[in-house]
């Protein structure tokens, strides 16, 4: 690493075959990241702050999800009026989600035709 180091500080242009090759010339092994990061540690490229990246957005698409998962009522099973009344509320939400996909279907035909 201090040698790709080094070298980026004199040559802040070098490609990373120049790079690997003046690496092999000097029996060292070079990785495409270990030049991403030198780079990185010497300001030559942006760099997103840590925590941005895809594993944090799943995480935080994961914990939405949760939180509406948990927010909505669940049906009451204890008893057979609230069990159907559960059921009638979540018929009811199926025909919803079903009248806006027609209407999506509709849309894309219209777009389409």
């Amino acid at each position: 690493m201090g040698f790709i180091v080094a070298l980026l500080k004199d040559n802040p242009k070098a490609t990373y075959a120049e790079v690997r090759a003046g690496a092999e010339k000097r029996g060292l092994e070079v990785y495409p990241i270990m030049y991403g990061r030198a780079q990185a540690m010497l300001g030559l490229v942006r760099v997103a702050p840590r925590g941005t990246g895809q594993a944090r957005r799943h995480e935080r698409a994961a914990a939405t999800a949760k939180s509406a998962a948990s927010s909505r009522p669940a049906i009451d099973n204890s008893s057979l009026a609230g069990l159907v009344k559960g059921i009638r509320e979540k018929e009811a939400q199926r025909a919803r989600y079903r009248a806006a996909l027609e209407r999506v279907g509709e849309i894309l035909r219209e777009a389409l035709a």
